[in-house]
């Protein structure tokens, strides 16, 4: 008789088929210097009440995002199963080890910099990092219909706060989503029409998977009027969908959203010259192509002048780089054009 081959995939200790309220980990093995036969703990919860959309909301899915662990983990704490129609799954820290060592990267995997966002389809018996991607596209979405994916730019940029869709060709599905753009209550909201292979966003395309994400702000931190628009706004979605009720009394969006595009390789700023990174220009401003944006001044000749750094391409500030220090190749700027523009 031939030897049984025993999988080593990751382990949910949940039942996500089980009415009800429940939380645990899904466990994703990871044998080390310290642990030998140990896992790495990703917290899930799920809620489940008959039949109906089944929703997944994402956190962390960079470890140094806030906004969406405290988003889910409230909105999971909040809620009981009788508010809920269908199934809501939590998973308020996907990049869990990144997050438990406040990185935007996972320090387990070989290179130490792992981004879990640039690792899809994922490896069933690869990194922890592969094996969480495999996970998530092998066991959870073909069982989803709607993603919320709460990012918040980690701590090396900030973000103008926005929320994001890509439209997909299907009538029903691309209303809801521009209805989600008006309700979740972003100051922007990108209308998107492709996707970045290896990401979370193209694993849902490729399932034609309802996929929204966001930009909460940024900077490693968590700013209340950000946390606080955005944790209604989801619930508004949420009963957009029918998955919470009707009756459920909530604020009007907090913002009426700007439409815009998304960004193209002619609006970004890159730094070509190490030094210290001095914004001229805010978050949200609106520029003009060529404007001035800032400097960028030599660490060790302060007396010489500055590089003058200038907007290719205007619009909103959308990106802008945390850190003064910067080295040849950061990010330090982006801009979105308006969406009517790009069609």
């Amino acid at each position: 008789m031939p030897t049984p081959i025993v999988s080593n995939e990751p382990v949910c200790e949940i039942d996500l088929d089980a009415e009800g309220k429940h939380h645990g980990y899904v466990r994703i093995q990871f044998s080390s210097d310290r642990s030998a036969y140990g896992w790495q703990p990703v917290p899930i919860m799920s809620i489940k009440n008959g039949e109906g959309p089944v929703v997944v909301i994402i956190g962390a899915n960079h470890g140094d995002e806030y906004e969406g662990v405290s988003i889910a983990s409230g909105l999971y704490q909040e809620l009981d199963v009788g508010d809920v129609t269908g199934q809501i799954i939590f998973l308020p820290a996907l990049n869990a080890p990144a997050f438990y060592a406040g990185r935007r990267t996972s320090p387990l995997d070989e290179t130490g910099e792992a981004n879990l966002n640039r690792m899809f389809p994922g490896v069933q018996n690869g990194s922890p990092t592969e094996m969480i991607c495999w996970w998530v596209t092998e066991r959870l979405l073909p069982r989803t219909d709607v993603i919320f994916d709460l990012h918040s730019a980690g701590k090396s940029i900030d973000h103008h706060p926005s929320v994001k869709i890509r439209l997909i060709g299907d009538e029903a599905k691309d209303a809801l989503q521009m209805r989600i753009l008006e309700l979740f209550g972003a100051p922007l909201g990108i209308v998107g029409d492709r996707v970045t292979e290896t990401t979370l966003s193209s694993a849902a395309a490729r399932h034609e998977i309802i996929y929204v994400s966001t930009e909460l702000g940024g900077a490693g931190k968590i700013r209340p009027w950000i946390r606080d628009f955005a944790y209604n706004g989801l619930k508004r979605c949420l009963r957009e969908m029918a998955v919470l009720p009707a009756s459920l009394d909530l604020p009007p969006p907090e913002h009426k959203v700007a439409l815009k595009a998304m960004q193209k390789g002619d609006q970004y700023i890159f730094a070509y010259k190490d030094g210290m990174f001095e914004p001229r220009v805010n978050l949200g401003d609106v520029v003009e192509d060529g404007q001035f944006a800032g400097y960028i001044w030599d660490l060790k000749a302060p007396w010489t002048e500055p590089e003058k750094l200038y907007f290719n391409k205007g619009g909103v500030v959308f990106c802008k780089r945390t850190p003064a220090l910067c080295e040849v190749g950061d990010t330090l700027f982006f801009t979105l054009l308006d969406y009517e523009e790009q069609t």
